[in-house]
């Protein structure tokens, strides 16, 4: 099954990537490389801090969603003066970078009430990168839509033109979201090149064919990094993702090639981000990265929501029901132990609050040192149900997965149960991400939070059975207890549910 996941989370983390250094030079990125996520430089923003690209590109997803699989180009349009005056869909409410010629497409709509697809700019200077950017959750629409080329062309044209309308920036969509169509198709990158040298290209001005020479009648990925530009320009865009794409072998390798060209570093480290996300899968990006990310729970969450939009679109379900429920039971093992000492590859820590750095599970936090506590301080705050992965650090694990419970004695909170579950929920969702083979769970909500004994276990067990199907690599998971006499009652509802 394809999942959108790959894509948009190579996405965004190339834009966060590439954020800090833009515009900067690439002779001096050649001198200090850039190589893992760092924050504030050029925008002042804290690491993981995605632009205006992942921004418009989640807006995007989330029309597509709201319209029901539908595609209008006035519903996407006003979600983007909604992230361009409010804020949103962006990591801290406030927006990140905006083009003068998607500002200015923008404000011809809001004033005007015209049609969005007649609002682009079409002189020659709007020939920038600012509709490329968007253009990743067309590739899925078209792919699960089967889409001819005619109406791929006149789908990337309408969306293009929400902004940008130039006939030379139009092409260029065309090209990169057939390029990631075949790769969806094929996986081969040099397919995917081949086929976007061998579209039909005659409903473009001569012009216009001749500016993307360098990609159509040569390799482009022959040429020395010296011939390549990386300026915000949508031919040297196209040019330098390409390159990067076709002389890199990894997810990691891709995005630091395409970081440090300079210019418009994020730009070019997302579109490349993207395309590399499709190939190597998330699970291939580098771990920091991802935990650096932020939002990344919230990204991951609308994917699949876009994913089961398009596929019920198609008369498809994500199916969840072939996980065999006595399988996952035979993989939960109830333990009295010290949870740093369970042999899992990752451990969850219980929160009661969204300020992670304010410590969870006490045993976790003073075992895995100050280290874990000052990396909780750069994440933003998560609200209750949620999880977000770090390192262990002095445990001798791989991760820990922390996540937020409710509190029962808490008069102020509601939802207390529907907020236990969406822990399980989202501890599966997200460990998927990760090279996780085994997990430690403890208790969550019993004992501090006050949870009913009764209901917190049939919520961890059926919460377990229930998410499996996201994180189906798992093989063992540890339910770890600190009483015997809760202990018990796991195995008691573990053992009535064995068919």
């Amino acid at each position: 099954m394809i999942s959108s996941k790959d894509g948009i989370i190579g996405f965004a983390i190339g834009d966060a990537m590439g954020v800090p250094v833009e515009f900067t030079n690439r002779e001096r990125l050649m001198e200090n490389p850039i190589t893992s996520m760092v924050g504030f430089m050029r925008h002042n923003v804290p690491k993981g801090t995605w632009s205006d690209d992942t921004s418009m590109t989640l807006a995007t997803m989330d029309s597509i969603i709201n319209s029901n699989g539908d595609i209008i180009a006035n519903d996407m349009a006003n979600r983007f003066i909604d992230w361009m005056e409010n804020g949103n869909y962006t990591p801290g409410g406030k927006i990140v970078d905006i083009d003068r010629t998607t500002l200015r497409a923008l404000g011809k709509f809001k004033t005007t009430r015209r049609s969005a697809v007649n609002c682009g700019c079409t002189s020659n200077t709007d020939n920038g990168n600012g509709s490329l950017m968007r253009m990743l959750p067309i590739v899925y629409y078209a792919y699960l839509n089967w889409l001819e080329q005619d109406k791929i062309l006149k789908l990337v044209a309408g969306i293009s033109s929400i902004t940008h309308a130039n006939e030379l920036v139009i092409m260029g969509c065309y090209m990169y979201v057939n390029y990631a169509l075949e790769l969806l198709n094929t996986n081969n990158r040099k397919n995917a090149y081949a086929k976007i040298q061998n579209l039909d290209y005659s409903m473009f001005s001569m012009p216009t064919i001749r500016a993307y020479a360098r990609i159509l009648d040569r390799e482009i990925y022959h040429y020395s990094v010296d011939e390549i530009k990386s300026s915000s320009n949508i031919v040297d865009t196209l040019e330098a993702v390409l390159w990067v794409l076709m002389n890199t072998d990894t997810y990691n390798q891709a995005i630091i090639g395409a970081v440090n060209l300079g210019s418009d570093t994020d730009t070019i480290a997302a579109c490349t981000g993207g395309l590399a996300g499709i190939i190597y899968g998330v699970k291939s990006i580098n771990s920091d990265w991802k935990i650096d990310l932020r939002r990344y729970q919230e990204i991951v969450e609308l994917c699949e929501r876009f994913d089961e939009v398009l596929y019920k679109l198609n008369g498809k379900e994500i199916n969840t029901n072939t996980i065999n429920k006595n399988d996952v039971l035979r993989r939960i093992e109830v333990v009295n132990q010290d949870i740093t000492e369970v042999p899992a590859d990752a451990l969850v820590c219980a929160n009661t609050s969204g300020n992670l750095s304010r410590g969870g599970e006490g045993t976790i936090f003073s075992r895995a040192g100050i280290e874990l506590e000052n990396k909780c301080k750069e994440f933003d705050e998560l609200q209750k149900g949620q999880a977000k992965v770090t390192r262990a650090y002095r445990i001798d694990t791989k991760y820990i997965i922390h996540t937020v419970v409710p509190k029962w004695y808490d008069e102020t909170e509601t939802n207390q149960n529907e907020n236990l579950k969406r822990c399980y929920e989202n501890i599966f969702r997200i460990s998927s991400d990760y090279d996780i083979k085994s997990i430690a769970i403890p208790t969550l909500g019993i004992g501090a939070c006050r949870a009913p004994v009764d209901v917190a276990v049939k919520i961890a067990i059926d919460g377990i059975i229930d998410n499996f199907f996201r994180n189906t690599d798992i093989e063992k998971i540890y339910i770890v207890c600190n009483d015997s006499r809760i202990k018990k009652e796991y195995v008691e509802y573990l053992n009535s549910l064995i068919g």
